[in-house]
């Protein structure tokens, strides 16, 4: 674990890295699973290529429903992705961090303490509210 100690001219001169609390590489595979889910229904429910009767049907309606599933799961990380990208128009992170940080405050050379710090973005948004105090970091990954 390693720590870090921040001073004012730091810390007001620093850029939060908000990130996105969804994972491109589920996005990837959603769209993927979609995609492939899509094409299997298409080939063997719809046009029933290399099969035939109950067989076609029953691979119809299962790759309907994996399609369905997978398509409304990828629309709603789309949207969570969105939500939560820092850059996207909503910016919910962003509010999410400084609604938070709006209630921290430390006394005048008080010491906040930040263990998991991940990115940071939190502590950076409560020390530019605070800067009458210190801060120290602790991430576990350093």
């Amino acid at each position: 674990m390693r720590k870090v100690t921040l001073n004012k001219k730091e810390v007001l001169n620093m850029k939060s890295d908000y990130k996105n609390w969804i994972p491109k590489g589920m996005l990837v595979s959603l769209i993927a699973g979609t995609v492939l889910s899509l094409a299997l229904l298409l080939v063997f429910g719809i046009f029933g290529i290399g099969v035939g009767g109950k067989l076609r049907v029953v691979l119809g309606v299962v790759f309907g429903i994996a399609f369905v599933v997978c398509a409304k799961c990828t629309q709603w990380c789309v949207y969570a992705y969105r939500s939560f990208s820092y850059d996207g128009e909503r910016k919910l992170s962003k509010q999410i961090i400084e609604g938070t940080a709006h209630y921290v405050t430390l006394p005048e050379g008080g010491i906040g303490l930040d263990v998991g710090c991940g990115s940071g973005a939190l502590t950076i948004a409560c020390a530019k509210r605070n800067p009458q105090g210190k801060w120290k970091l602790c991430r576990q990954d350093c």
